[in-house]
């Protein structure tokens, strides 16, 4: 009953104000979280000083950029994704039956002097959590000194590991270059479904044990999942949160099951709007149980009345090879590090007719934008797919724009001289 109240006022209250692209509504929210957020009933934190694991701590460099970036955004000036996932190798040593990884080429990755200038690039564009993933990000033997290029410019680096690699040997190494953050990638709370998911037996409870090793280490553990409308029937969110609280886990994260990599054009798995319903209420409800994991449900944050899509606006995707994308789950590029700046990339994103919006529900659920982009990619074609080839003409006005750009600088530039 408490629960309910307290759900339907809070939604009450985003209807009115609008979704947090709303200056006042954002730039109030994160005043609240650095001052007196600990002591709001309904504001639960990841940890004391980290009230989510995908923000920064309150108190930190990153926290006062992530603030300074939420001002610039509501005053209209050009303002950076708060998050970018770097994907930084494809080398993996599972084979996952619904891999968000498939078909893109397994060789190429970008170098350790790539990655620490896209890294430098990130942060000078006021960028404040950049996140590790992969393939599985633990294979990478310079792991360590791409977390400490990301210190060194005061961002917060996350790891996303499917746990298998959480030896003493690999935490230590890590955290002492400055990363106390992992999110460890469970697809069930039963071992064998689990492993069968996978591909490889065993794999359930070597990530068990690698977070017991974290926890022990001081170390805080994030729980990565997924939820459709077989797992919430099967009532997973509760065994997750109960694994939760037995392990020390501070955070879950539940992501949208949805159609991509090996599962790309499987619409039918899409979930209902009666199931993302059930997500919001699984997100609010744990908010009430001080003792428990925070929950971030993706039905509720991609809620256009909370978050909307994050694509583009709040956060960004590199692929190992240096492709940019609009999110993780997104399997159109837009262009390669390796060819131009990051900064220049992101600002052709945000030019194009799907990302020049404020808000909407995620994309990659959209039938509609399934209709038109996802269902337009070649099948068996090499992933990320470049828009030009889906979208000819919008990529022609670009070129265009950035001709007449270049021949006005040029003409400043002959003025000056």
């Amino acid at each position: 009953m408490e629960a309910n109240i307290v759900r339907r006022g809070w939604r009450k209250v985003l209807e009115y104000l609008g979704p947090p692209t709303f200056p006042f509504f954002m730039v109030i929210g994160a005043s609240i979280l650095r001052t007196i957020g600990p002591y709001v009933p309904f504001l639960k934190y990841a940890r004391d000083d980290r009230f989510s694991y995908h923000m920064p701590p309150v108190y930190s460099e990153a926290y006062q950029r992530f603030y300074d970036n939420i001002v610039n955004r509501g005053l209209g000036r050009n303002a950076a994704p708060h998050a970018i996932t770097m994907a930084v190798t494809s080398d993996c040593n599972l084979k996952c039956i619904h891999c968000s990884a498939f078909r893109r080429e397994t060789t190429d990755s970008l170098t350790t002097e790539e990655w620490c200038s896209v890294i430098d690039q990130c942060a000078e564009m006021g960028m404040t959590d950049l996140i590790i993933t992969g393939g599985e990000p633990f294979l990478r033997k310079d792991l360590d000194i791409l977390v400490r290029r990301i210190v060194k410019n005061g961002c917060i680096p996350d790891i996303f590991t499917n746990g298998t690699m959480l030896t003493d040997e690999n935490l230590q190494k890590v955290k002492d270059a400055g990363c106390d953050t992992l999110f460890v990638s469970i697809d069930s709370p039963h071992a064998e479904e689990h492993d069968v998911l996978r591909g490889k037996d065993g794999t359930w409870q070597k990530a068990i044990d690698g977070i017991k090793r974290a926890v022990e280490m001081d170390m805080s553990v994030g729980l990565s999942t997924y939820l459709g409308t077989e797992q919430i029937d099967k009532d997973y969110h509760r065994k997750y949160v109960k694994m939760s609280k037995e392990l020390g886990i501070g955070e879950i994260t539940a992501f949208d099951l949805v159609p991509t990599g090996k599962l790309i054009k499987h619409d039918e798995i899409l979930i209902e709007s009666g199931d993302r319903e059930k997500g919001r209420k699984i997100h609010e409800h744990q908010w009430l149980d001080r003792k428990g994991p925070r929950v971030s449900a993706m039905s509720n944050v991609n809620d256009p009345h909370v978050m909307g899509c994050f694509g583009v606006r709040w956060q960004i995707h590199i692929t190992h090879n240096g492709y940019v994308t609009p999110c993780d789950f997104m399997p159109i590029h837009w262009g390669n590090v390796r060819n131009e700046p990051l900064r220049d990339i992101l600002e052709r994103m945000k030019r194009h007719p799907e990302y020049d919006r404020n808000t909407m529900t995620c994309r990659i659920q959209d039938p509609e934008f399934r209709r038109k982009y996802i269902h337009n990619i070649p099948d068996g074609a090499t992933l990320p797919y470049p828009i030009e080839k889906i979208d000819p003409a919008h990529r022609a006005l670009d070129e265009k724009e950035e001709k007449e750009q270049q021949e006005r600088e040029c003409g400043f530039s002959e003025m000056g001289a």
